[in-house]
């Protein structure tokens, strides 16, 4: 079966009988599949919408099976894409280019099946974007590399990672951002923030079993007396939670 050929010949019956938005429901089941993807324009939606999640519904967008290769480009406002990912080897691109785009995706936070090995790379470009995204559970998500390129204004986004062998590079330009990062798991997380802005709200915490942790930051930017712009930073061993203050 030609994965990519029948994916775009759904996508093309759907698109064609969609007067202003179209929608994109993906359920693969397999090992080695090659799923590219190209929406244009406002009002889209890949996979459920947040209506259907609170009402129990399952998501229509899937990916199950080892060694997937998936890519995606959104480009527009308003887009939705809601999504359920499930095994080891998984690449991972997603392109944002636009505002108000909801992206709320995991890959077998209740572990499953396991997310090792996985590689993601997603870059948002545009303003008033949120981000949800949770990765494994119980250390499952080992040798994980992630990238995320952010180039924007008001931004949200909200990650959890439980994982061994963690590699997490984040990329941010822009103002008024606001970021809350965990990262959980038996070791070896590394964090590292570059970036330039104004008014932005980080938070990192990095919780592991051992002392195996590090993080780099190198950011410019600034806040004022009634918007304040800061980065809050925690690190505990032997997997003790730790807020922020």
């Amino acid at each position: 079966m030609n994965i990519k050929s029948s994916l775009f010949a759904m996508i093309f019956f759907m698109t064609t009988f969609a007067i202003a938005d179209n929608e994109i429901y993906i359920d693969q089941v397999g090992a080695g599949a090659d799923i590219d993807i190209k929406q244009d324009g406002s009002g889209n939606v890949m996979g459920g919408d947040e209506a259907q999640l609170s009402a129990g519904a399952p998501s229509a967008f899937v990916l199950d099976g080892l060694n997937l290769n998936f890519n995606a480009q959104m480009i527009g406002s308003s887009n939705k894409l809601y999504g359920s990912l499930f095994g080891d080897g998984i690449n991972f691109d997603l392109d944002i280019d636009g505002s108000s785009n909801e992206l709320n995706f995991d890959n077998d936070k209740d572990d499953v099946y396991g997310a090792d090995n996985g590689d993601y790379v997603i870059d948002i470009t545009g303003g008033n974007n949120d981000l949800d995204l949770d990765v494994a559970s119980l250390d499952a998500a080992d040798n994980l590399d992630f990238d995320l390129i952010l180039d924007g204004d008001f931004n949200v986004g909200d990650i959890n990672i439980d994982a061994s062998s963690l590699t997490f590079d984040l990329d941010v330009t822009g103002d008024n951002n606001n970021l809350l990062y965990n990262a959980e798991g038996y070791d070896g997380h590394y964090f590292k923030m570059t970036g330039v802005g104004n008014y932005w709200d980080i938070e990192v915490n990095q919780t592991s079993t051992l002392q195996s942790d590090s993080l780099e930051v190198e950011f410019s930017g600034s806040g004022t007396s009634t918007t304040d712009a800061t980065i809050c930073i925690t690190q505990s061993d032997s997997g003790t939670a730790t807020t922020c203050p």
